[in-house]
């Protein structure tokens, strides 16, 4: 699942390992969360490549640059959180601050993952709060699952749509992490559903249902290790497209020869009405000529 990370750090140790084609680096860093010396503790890991495989993927718009002690840098990752309550971050990207150690900012870090909810949301006095459980991935040793409650106020936008989440729906939340009391908190500023079940139903629709205008493909076997391919031959389909038009012409001519016949047959009618009322016709009696006195 997402897990990314935003803030701040001030590097406090670093450590280089070669290894492959570049270079890791390791250590510990600190940011500050409050104005009372308030900071939380990172363990950083900040992959470098060298410069000749970096020049071979210009592509690549992510800047990465080497963590230099007691320097600060604005960083994006990916985080677990440990059971210290310090935070493992691989680094994904980094610009570096030119600020000294006593002008730290103050700086929540803004989080952003996806999760599943664990119950309905809770309304208390102070709002509402949702937790969730997030599975982040950051090696084969750091993948370790973490609940975080999400908390948004009583009259916020989010309110109707905490109030509608349901036990195991999967969330897509951004918002402002910290700890209290031994535990994960995040102030949502943005929150949606994802509707992977839906999605998963779509997708199975598309891969089982065949095309009606085409012949179903044949399954043969191929090869010694008896491998199986579908094949869709060119003629078959041809045949079957001929047949189809040669059928509606069939279909046409014999509609035609249909309509011909009734047209005769309707004029055949017409004359014989007409024949008829000629016949049943009265004779009008010739009146007498009047001899002149």
């Amino acid at each position: 699942m997402i897990a990314n990370i935003t803030t701040i750090l001030y590097i406090l140790n670093v450590s280089d390992e070669i290894i492959n084609s570049g270079t890791l680096q390791k250590g510990t860093a600190i940011s500050r969360v409050d104005g009372n010396d308030g900071f939380q503790i990172y363990k950083y890991s900040n992959y470098l490549t060298s410069a000749s495989h970096a020049n071979s993927d210009s592509s690549n718009d992510i800047e990465t640059t080497p963590f230099e002690e007691e320097n600060m840098y604005l960083i994006m990752g990916k985080f677990s959180v440990s059971q210290d309550d310090s935070i493992n971050v691989t680094i994904i990207s980094n610009i570096h601050i030119p600020l000294d150690k006593d002008d730290i900012p103050i700086m929540k870090p803004t989080v952003n993952f996806v999760g599943k909810t664990m119950n309905y949301a809770q309304l208390t006095e102070v709002g509402y709060t949702l937790q969730i459980q997030v599975k982040p991935y950051l090696s084969k040793k750091q993948f370790n699952p973490f609940l975080i409650n999400l908390t948004h106020p009583v009259s916020g936008r989010f309110k109707n749509a905490l109030t509608k989440a349901k036990k195991n729906s999967t969330i897509h939340t951004t918002g402002l992490f910290f700890l209290a009391d031994k535990q994960l908190y995040c102030e949502i500023l943005e929150f949606q559903f994802i509707m992977e079940q839906r999605i998963n139903l779509i997708r199975q629709n598309l891969e089982t249902k065949p095309s009606p205008s085409l012949p179903l493909a044949n399954t043969s076997k191929q090869g010694h290790g008896g491998r199986k391919s579908s094949t869709t031959k060119i003629s078959e389909i041809s045949k079957s497209l001929l047949s189809q038009d040669q059928h509606i012409e069939v279909i046409d001519s014999d509609q035609e020869i249909n309509d011909n016949e009734e047209i005769e047959e309707i004029e055949g009618i017409g004359e014989n009405i007409e024949e008829d009322n000629n016949d049943d016709a009265p004779n009008k009696p010739k009146r007498p000529k009047r001899k002149r006195k």
